[in-house]
């Protein structure tokens, strides 16, 4: 797992907030300071936000993107679909003109790769061979299967997250771009470093907007509908549902929060839950209630 989520020791006052939080306890507590247990950590982003001292630290690729920049590249943004309850009154016509101030050459909405994700996943089900599908488009979600409920893999849609749909579909249209994700999330951070090549960095909201207000750049409010506006619904709670053509052979549920995430693959591992799609956020609220919303 990369070190995108990391301890400040200088900051750490021993108040075990980040140990009480952590729903995997991934965090142990030695020499007086907390530690993040990399192998067992999700990258939920919880530690973060409750830590009463900002002893956690998410790693930045800031410098990065502008070397990008700065060497001439396209540098194309993908924009979380949660920028909308983000920035106050802003749609992605404002967005896109403030971040091309900041040297990036094109800046498209996350929703256009959830509309493809949202297309593959009603496939899936179409073909009606599949006893219980689970959304993978949250990383930590992922993770967490991966880690703690192993033999609950073969229920993951073998499925890009809207992210990386988005990265690949942006370089087929732009060949030699970059792409650099914009959103709320810890994870999305650790998903573009394992699987190399499709998204080349990651900023949080919190990154952009010091880098905004370094350059003295302000977002006008300008709000939007566009044909992908609908995909805006996939940051909230059975957002992905709500996008969906609904198979009635299936049960549909969405489930929030990593509890409640570790109740139902508790459920499915004791057989109590049969055709069903599985929209699993990590997030309480989904994305918009992640770690890095301003």
């Amino acid at each position: 797992m990369s070190d995108c989520l990391t301890l400040k020791k200088s900051n750490c006052k021993n108040c075990y907030k980040c140990i009480r939080h952590c729903p995997v306890k991934s965090i142990r507590f030695s020499g007086n300071q907390a530690h993040i247990i990399g192998n067992e950590c999700i990258l939920c982003g919880q530690c973060f936000v409750v830590c009463p001292q900002n002893a956690k630290e998410i790693s930045s690729e800031t410098e990065k993107v502008k070397v990008l920049i700065s060497s001439g590249e396209k540098v194309i943004v993908s924009l979380a679909p949660s920028f909308i309850a983000n920035y106050e009154n802003a749609g992605i016509r404002g967005m896109r003109a403030a971040l091309k101030k900041l040297g990036f050459y094109e800046a498209e909405e996350t929703a256009i790769g959830a509309t493809i994700v949202k297309t593959e996943y009603e496939k899936y089900l179409a073909e009606k061979t599949r006893d219980i599908v689970i959304s993978s488009c949250c990383h930590s979600v992922n993770l967490l299967i991966q880690k703690y409920f192993p033999k609950e893999l073969t229920y993951l849609a073998d499925v890009l997250s809207p992210m990386q749909a988005h990265a690949k579909d942006i370089k087929r249209r732009n060949p030699g771009a970059k792409v650099v994700f914009i959103g709320p999330c810890v994870a999305k951070k650790d998903e573009a470093a394992y699987y190399e090549g499709i998204v080349d960095a990651v900023l949080t909201y919190e990154d952009l907007a010091k880098w905004m207000k370094e350059a003295n750049v302000e977002i006008v409010s300008d709000m939007d509908d566009t044909a992908e506006s609908r995909a805006r619904f996939f940051p909230t709670t059975g957002g992905i549902l709500k996008t969906m053509a609904q198979d009635s052979d299936y049960t549909y549920l969405a489930i929030d929060g990593v509890d409640n995430c570790i109740a139902a693959l508790r459920d499915i591992e004791t057989g109590k839950i049969h055709k069903t799609f599985i929209e699993m956020s990590a997030c309480a609220g989904s994305c918009i209630g992640g770690p890095v919303m301003e």
